[in-house]
């Protein structure tokens, strides 16, 4: 996933803890209230976890910053793309009522339903995505779950040279997995393979776009019952951190011998590694948990799928 941060100048609240689980499924709202107005909010499995609202929405409801702390900013792999105002606010959703900071964007360009939330912001205990035919058999693949209320929610993935954060983000409608730049040369290195054809745009968040290419590798990543030859990596650039990583092998490069590289020793930011996974590749899923108690993210698959 792509890092990401939500600021705020208070410390993210505790979750309080309850048995109760909520399931829902990607693409579809689901009814709510803040400060006792209904609204229908909608639930990431990737993306920023705190409830985060329309700024129509906001208005509607008559929000108004707080008087203390009411600004918020959004920043994607360390450059900010938005400024914004945050109150606290009692909402209820799945039944259960929450008060947390609910933020809003004025120069966001308008989102799904009235506003989205992720699993860590939820009082849940485990948050359950249905978004396939149940089977009996299925397998349950368990990986470590990572992030905050101010973050997004992640599963951890290392190998001998390298980890990343992988979200699985079931509103991408992407046909390949997203890496950034450093994940995707790492990969690269390990499993061989090269970039082709042209650059094009994908939406990060937010209406957010940033460049990536094609990656063929040469033998297949597995990350838990998922493979993957063909992944958009995030063109080298200097527009984010997510843009910083190391060279990757270009079948279309042709070689000038009257080039001159010149290489800086200068370090900048750390590059991130980060990995998001669309929908279109967890085709043999069906079930997508986040167990906040346990610390983990469960993904449930046909046999071999």
């Amino acid at each position: 996933m792509i890092a990401m941060t939500i600021a705020t100048a208070t410390a993210a609240v505790a979750l309080a803890q309850s048995p109760d689980d909520l399931t829902v499924e990607p693409g579809r709202d689901v009814p709510a209230t803040i400060e006792g107005q209904s609204v229908m909010l909608r639930v990431l499995s990737a993306g920023p976890d705190r409830l985060v609202l329309n700024a129509q929405t906001a208005a509607r409801l008559g929000l108004k910053p707080a008087v203390l702390v009411g600004r918020a900013n959004l920043n994607v792999a360390g450059r900010r793309e938005f400024e914004g105002r945050n109150r606290p606010a009692d909402f209820v959703i799945g039944g259960i009522k929450h008060n947390e900071r609910v933020l809003w964007f004025p120069a966001a360009p308008a989102q799904p339903a009235d506003g989205t939330i992720g699993p860590w912001a939820l009082r849940h205990n485990r948050v359950t995505f249905a978004f396939g035919t149940p089977d009996p058999t299925a397998v349950r693949h368990d990986f470590p779950m990572f992030g905050t209320v101010d973050t997004g929610s992640v599963a951890g993935y290392r190998e001998a040279t390298f980890g990343m954060g992988v979200a699985f983000d079931l509103d991408d409608p992407s046909p390949y997995p997203r890496a950034s730049a450093a994940a995707g040369a790492a990969i690269a290195r390990v499993y061989g393979g090269s970039l082709s054809g042209p650059s094009w745009d994908v939406e990060i968040l937010f209406g957010i776009m940033r460049p990536v290419r094609l990656l063929t590798l040469e033998r297949p990543l597995v990350i838990g019952p998922l493979r993957f030859t063909k992944i958009a990596v995030r063109v080298r650039d200097r527009i984010d951190a997510s843009g910083r990583g190391r060279d990757i092998p270009d079948a279309d490069m042709v070689e000038d011998p009257s080039e001159v590289v010149v290489t800086a020793k200068t370090k900048g930011p750390r590059p991130v590694f980060s990995f998001a996974i669309p929908r279109a590749a967890m085709a043999d899923c069906a079930r997508l948990s986040f167990d906040k108690r346990a610390k983990r993210i469960e993904l449930w698959c046909k046999p071999g799928g």
